[in-house]
């Protein structure tokens, strides 16, 4: 059975980022109660600097989960599509929530830190627009490109 062509850098690539996104997920979920306020507390203050209206804490911690997770998800679905040359979202899917689970267990034993069953949903809702939104974009550009690749003797 003959393997499929893989472009080595853009696998490479796309398995770099996925790593750091869990080093970055992991890291942030590492800080304790008062270090985490003290992040998410620097957060609100800059997006309240630029925004004319005032926005909480609590809605800055939650974008930041559905942010976190939405960017995992779109580049794990990348990471497939570099290996897989096609859309892979159930596994892009089950490996990025799987990792929402371990993130909120890892936060049990993060001094004032805990595991929220809310965070987890909010988690999921990023998933799931993450891979979307590059299901999305794949399926525009796999047009455009199928499109100009059997009409180029028409340009």
């Amino acid at each position: 059975m003959k393997a499929k062509n893989i472009n080595k850098p853009y696998f490479i690539i796309s398995l770099l980022i996925v790593l750091s996104l869990f080093i970055l997920i992991f890291c942030l979920s590492h800080e304790n109660g008062e270090e985490s306020t003290e992040t998410s507390g620097w957060f609100t203050n800059l997006i309240n600097f630029i925004l004319p209206f005032s926005v909480s804490e609590n809605i800055v911690r939650t974008l930041a989960h559905y942010s976190e997770f939405a960017c995992l998800a779109f580049f794990m679905t990348n990471l497939f599509v570099s290996c897989k040359n096609k859309l892979c979202p159930v596994p892009s899917c089950a490996i990025s929530f799987f990792y929402a689970i371990t993130d909120e267990i890892h936060q049990i034993f993060v001094p004032g830190r805990a595991c929220q069953a809310e965070d987890l949903l909010v988690d999921l809702s990023g998933i799931i627009s993450g891979i979307i939104v590059y299901a999305v974009i794949y399926l525009i550009i796999t047009k455009l490109y199928k499109h100009f690749t059997t009409n180029k003797t028409e340009l």
